[in-house]
Order: structure tokens, then C-alpha cells, then sequence
């Protein structure tokens, strides 16, 4: 009611307006009649006025509000979409950062292992110079040991000229009998010296595959433990010092099939935290090498709180 008396002087402005038409129309017909021949035929001037009704008016006024409110809503919509991509390249960075972090650590301990082998290689390569240098010492003098010995029994053999031939030849016999022991003996030693040294070299290769085994499972054990507390949730009742031995199933994809606690020092409510953390951790971590990847995996997990 108030907006429609609001618009009540306008109308009525309008239709004023009309009436002084009119009447100003029918006094300059008359005026025009008096002066003029008379006509049968009644000149009639129309006025057309439009008239714009209160209820049109609020219908423009509210479509105008809504074409306001309907861009509004746009904008709001195209600054959350902006913010959204903005907070996912945030995200993305951060986890290539993270990614360039992780390499870097896994190239730099690379780095120590081959520099850890390649010291382990030079150690072994110097005994095995060590050994040759020794070898050829000991066939050296030895060489020179049965030279002085050949001497010697040659000056014998000189002194004993005026000995009977078959003495001679039996002495001749003996040293030569000698000489092949000594021969025999000496090569049994090299030979014995050469696979000590093959031993030494092969027992150092596998205590370098053994550290590096040791550090790739190493490695793969707290990919796993890193994985799971990052997906535990602390129950309520707060157990700092509480664990859980846990077993679990998995598929060479890393899926887990089955999560079992074997053991554990915390109440139900922890319990049920961790088998749910192993399960959200799904699919696990591959092993950095495929040779250790184990379908049964046994371990002990304690939070970080």
C-alpha cells in the first residue's frame, strides 16, 4: 500500500496532463472552425499516453536487484576458484620441494657407499700388491737360495772328482731329488698365498654388499614407519610410551591385504589407531631394490608424539 501511494501523484500528474490536452484541442478546433469553411467531417487529435504501474516498476527494480546479486555471486565464485589454484600450487611446490629434498639425501648417501666401496676396492687391491710383492720375494729367494745350494755342490762335485763315478751320479740324483722338493714347496706356498688373497678379496666384496643391504633395508623400514605415523591419529587417552608389534600382508604393489597387531602395550583405542594407520597408508612404499620386497613384513611401531 505505501508504494502504491507512493506513485499516486504521478498518475494523477498524467492524467492532468491529458485533460489540458484535451480541452487545448478542442479550443483550437472551435477557434479553427470560426475561421474556416464549415466541415461535416469532425477532426479528432488522439493523445497517446502510457501509464507504468507501481507493480511494473518493482518488478524492474527486483529484476535489477537480482542481475546485482547474480554478478556478486559470479565474482565470489571466480575469487574462491582463484584461491583454490593458488592453495594447489602452493600444495605442488611444497611436495616438489620435498621430492628435490628427498633425492638429494638418497644421492648424497649413493655417494657415500660408492665412496665407501671404491675404499674397500683400493684396500683390497693393496693387499693383493702386497702379496705379489711378497710372492716375488719369496720365489726371488728362493731362486737365489737353490743357486748358492747348485754352487755348493758343484764345488763338491769338483773337490770329489777322484770319487768313483757311481757315487757321482747318486749325489747328482739327491740334489736334483732336493731341487724338486724345494720347487714342489715353494709353488704349494704361492698357491696357498694366491687363495688367501682370492678369499680376502671375495670376503670384502660381500661386506660391502652386506652394508649396502643393510642400509637399502634400512632405508625401506623407515619409508614405511614414516608413511604410517604420518596417517596415525593420537587417541584421546594420550600413551607416550606405548607400542605395537605389528604384522602386515602386502601384494608386490605395495597393497595391503591384511593388518594384524600382534602385540601391543597401549589399550584398544591405540591398538585400533595403528591397524587403522597401516591401513591408510595403502599402497605402501616400494623397496628401494626389488630384491627386498618381503609379502610378509614384521615390525615394531612406537609414535612420534
Amino acid at each position: 500500500m505505501a508504494k502504491l501511494k507512493r506513485h499516486l501523484p504521478m498518475s494523477v500528474t498524467i492524467a492532468i496532463i491529458i485533460h489540458v490536452a484535451a480541452v487545448l484541442l478542442l479550443v483550437v478546433g472551435y477557434q479553427m472552425k470560426r475561421g474556416a469553411a464549415p466541415n461535416l467531417t469532425p477532426t479528432i487529435n488522439t493523445v497517446k499516453a502510457k501509464v507504468i504501474s507501481s507493480k511494473q516498476l518493482d518488478e524492474d527494480k527486483k529484476r535489477k536487484q537480482e542481475d546485482i546479486e547474480r554478478k556478486e555471486l559470479e565474482r565470489q565464485k571466480r575469487l574462491a576458484e582463484q584461491e583454490r589454484l593458488k592453495q594447489k600450487r602452493l600444495k605442488q611446490e611444497e611436495e616438489k620441494k620435498k621430492l628435490e629434498a628427498m633425492l638429494e639425501v638418497e644421492k648424497k648417501n649413493a655417494l657415500e657407499a660408492q665412496k665407501s666401496a671404491e675404499l674397500e676396492r683400493k684396500k683390497v687391491e693393496e693387499a693383493k700388491k702386497k702379496a705379489e710383492l711378497e710372492k716375488k720375494k719369496i720365489v726371488e729367494e728362493a731362486k737365489k737360495k737353490a743357486e748358492q745350494q747348485k754352487l755348493a755342490e758343484l764345488k763338491k762335485v769338483e773337490a770329489a772328482k777322484k770319487a768313483a763315478a757311481a757315487k757321482k751320479l747318486e749325489e747328482a740324483k739327491k740334489l736334483a731329488a732336493e731341487q724338486t722338493a724345494e720347487q714342489e714347496r715353494l709353488a704349494k706356498i704361492i698357491e696357498q698365498e694366491e687363495a688367501e688373497l682370492n678369499a680376502a678379496e671375495l670376503e670384502a666384496q660381500r661386506a660391502a654388499k652386506s652394508r649396502e643391504m643393510s642400509r637399502l633395508i634400512a632405508q625401506y623400514q623407515d619409508a614405511i614407519r614414516s608413511r604410517i605415523q604420518s596417517r596415525w591419529r593420537k587417541p584421546l587417552n594420550e600413551q607416550p610410551e606405548a607400542w605395537c608389534k605389528v604384522y602386515v600382508l602386502q601384494t608386490p604393489g605395495g597393497y595391503v591385504e591384511n593388518v594384524v597387531v600382534e602385540e601391543c602395550t597401549g589399550d584398544e583405542a591405540f591398538r585400533r589407531s595403528v591397524e587403522e594407520a597401516v591401513w591408510k597408508s595403502d599402497p605402501l612404499p616400494q623397496p628401494p631394490s626389488p630384491e627386498l620386497f618381503d609379502r610378509e613384513l614384521r615390525f615394531k611401531f612406537i609414535p612420534e608424539i
